[in-house]
C-alpha cells in the first residue's frame, strides 16, 4: 500500500494522497509526527498585569502568526513530496512537469499538486499585495494627515509670526509710552522740586512775616500801654482847645457888640490864625506819638478839619459882616454865639452854602476813612498851594486828583508844582496823599 501524500487545497485543508515516491532516508510517520509537534499550539499560562482582552488579542496574534508558520511548513512539505526538494533549491533548475516512468495518473496527480501549490502561493501573493497596498493605503493616509498637519502648522506659524510682529509693536509702543512717562516724571520732579524750593522760601518768609508781626504786637502792646496817658494828653488839649475856641468866640462876639455899623476891627482874625496854628502843631505832635494804624489818627483828623471848617466860618462871617452894615450887631449875635458853643463838640464839616468854595474829598494812607475840607475858591482856581495849605500835612507827599480824560475815561492824575490847577470832579476835588518816602 502506498503512502499518502498530504495536499494543500483552495480551502486551507490538509488531504493526504497516495504517492509512489516518498524522500528517501525518512519514513512518513516520523516526517507527520515532526510536523504535528511544529504545528501544536501551546498556549502558556499568562501572568501579566493585564486585562483579558488584551489577553485575548495577544492569543490571536500568536495563533495567527502559528497559523502562517504551519501553512508554509505544509506548503514547503508539499514541494518537498511533489518535486523531491525544497522551492528554493528548484530555482536553479529548469521546470519538469514529471518523470518519464510514471504512470498518468501519479502524473496527474502531481500537477494537481502544484497546480493546488500555486494556487496557494499565488492567494499568500495576493494577500502580501493586498497587505502592501493597506498599507500603502495607511501611509498615503498618514502622509495625507502629516501634511495637512504641516500646513496647519504652517497657518499656526503664521498666526504666531503675526502675533510676534504685533507684539513687537506693542513692545515699542510700550517703550515709547514709558520714556514719556519718564519725561513725565523728571518734569514732575524738577517740578517738585522747584515747588520745595518756593515752599522754603515761602516758609522763611513766611517765619519774617512772623517775626515782623511778633514785633508789631509788641510795639502795639507797648502802644496800648501808652494809650492811657496819651488819651489823657488829648483829653487835656480838647479842653485847652475848647477853651482857645471859647475865648475866641467870646471876643469875635464882643468885637461884634462893640463895632459901629460902619467898619469891624481886624486885628483878631491874626491872633485867631496863630491860635489856630499852635493848635495845629499841638496835634501834629499828638499824631506822631500813635502808630501808622492806630485809630486816634482818624480822631485827630476830624478835630483838626473841624478846628478849620471853624476858623474858616469865621472868617466868612467876618467878611459877611462888612458886607451886610445895615444888619444890627444885636441880631448876629445870638446865633453867632450858638453856632460858637455847638462846634467845638462837634467833628462833622458843617455844609457850605456859597457857590464860591470848593469842597475837597481827600485820603490817606494812614486812615481808610476819607476827611473833606473846603477852599474859599471856586472849582477851576485852586492850586496845589491851596491844597497843601488847607490840609497842612507835614513832610514830602505825593498827590494824585481824580480826573476825566477823553481817551481813558475816569483816570488818577500826579499834580507835581503848586501852580498848577488842580482838576475836579463833578464839581467837587477827589484826591489821594501818600507819603514820599523816596523810593523812586
Amino acid at each position: 500500500m502506498r503512502p499518502s501524500v498530504p495536499t494543500c487545497c483552495n480551502s486551507g485543508e490538509v488531504v493526504f494522497q497516495v504517492s509512489t515516491a516518498w524522500p528517501p532516508g525518512m519514513e512518513p510517520f516520523e516526517f507527520l509526527q515532526g510536523m504535528s509537534k511544529r504545528t501544536q499550539l501551546t498556549i502558556k499560562p499568562q501572568y501579566l498585569e493585564t486585562s483579558w482582552e488584551e489577553q485575548l488579542l495577544e492569543q490571536q496574534d500568536h495563533l495567527e502568526k502559528e497559523m502562517e508558520e504551519a501553512k508554509k511548513m505544509i506548503s514547503g512539505l508539499q514541494a518537498l513530496l511533489l518535486n523531491g526538494s525544497l522551492p528554493e533549491d528548484e530555482q536553479g533548475r529548469a521546470l519538469v512537469l514529471c518523470e518519464q516512468e510514471t504512470c498518468p495518473e501519479e502524473q496527474l496527480i502531481i500537477l494537481r499538486g502544484r497546480l493546488d501549490q500555486s494556487m496557494e502561493e499565488n492567494q499568500e501573493l495576493k494577500k502580501e499585495l493586498q497587505k502592501q497596498k493597506q498599507e500603502a493605503r495607511n501611509l498615503q493616509g498618514v502622509k495625507d494627515a502629516l501634511q495637512q498637519r504641516l500646513t496647519q502648522q504652517d497657518t499656526l506659524m503664521l498666526q504666531i509670526k503675526q502675533e510676534l510682529l504685533r507684539a513687537s509693536m506693542d513692545k515699542e509702543d510700550l517703550h515709547s509710552q514709558n520714556a514719556d512717562l519718564q519725561r513725565k516724571v523728571e518734569e514732575r520732579n524738577r517740578l517738585l522740586a522747584e515747588y520745595k524750593k518756593e515752599l522754603g522760601q515761602k516758609d522763611r518768609h513766611l517765619h519774617q512775616h512772623q517775626a515782623k508781626m511778633e514785633e508789631m504786637l509788641r510795639q502795639l502792646s507797648e502802644a496800648s500801654y501808652q494809650q492811657v496817658p496819651l488819651e489823657r494828653e488829648l483829653e487835656r488839649k480838647e479842653a485847652i482847645l475848647a477853651q482857645c475856641v471859647k475865648k475866641d468866640a467870646e471876643e469875635v462876639c464882643r468885637a461884634v457888640a462893640g463895632e459901629s455899623g460902619s467898619r469891624v476891627p481886624c486885628g483878631r482874625p491874626e491872633g485867631a490864625s496863630g491860635d489856630l496854628q499852635l493848635v495845629r502843631e499841638a496835634l501834629r505832635s499828638l499824631r506822631n506819638s500813635f502808630s501808622g494804624h492806630d485809630p486816634q489818627h482818624h480822631t485827630i483828623d476830624s478835630l483838626e478839619q473841624g478846628i478849620s471848617s471853624l476858623m474858616e466860618r469865621l472868617h466868612r462871617m467876618e467878611a459877611q459882616k462888612r458886607q451886610e452894615r445895615r444888619v444890627t450887631p444885636a441880631a448876629e449875635a445870638g446865633p453867632l454865639v450858638r453856632s460858637l458853643a455847638q462846634l467845638p463838640h462837634s467833628h462833622s464839616t458843617p455844609a457850605m452854602s456859597s457857590s464860591a468854595c470848593t469842597k475837597v474829598l481827600y485820603f490817606t494812607d494812614r486812615s481808610l476813612t476819607p476827611f473833606m475840607v473846603n477852599i474859599p475858591k471856586r472849582l477851576g482856581e485852586v492850586t496845589l498851594k491851596d491844597f497843601k495849605a488847607a490840609i497842612d500835612r507835614e513832610g514830602t507827599h505825593r498827590y494824585h486828583f481824580k480826573a476825566l480824560d477823553p481817551e481813558f475815561g475816569t483816570v488818577k492824575e500826579e499834580v507835581f508844582h503848586d501852580d498848577d490847577i488842580i482838576p475836579g470832579w463833578e464839581g467837587k476835588i477827589v484826591a489821594w496823599v501818600e507819603e514820599d518816602h523816596g523810593e523812586n
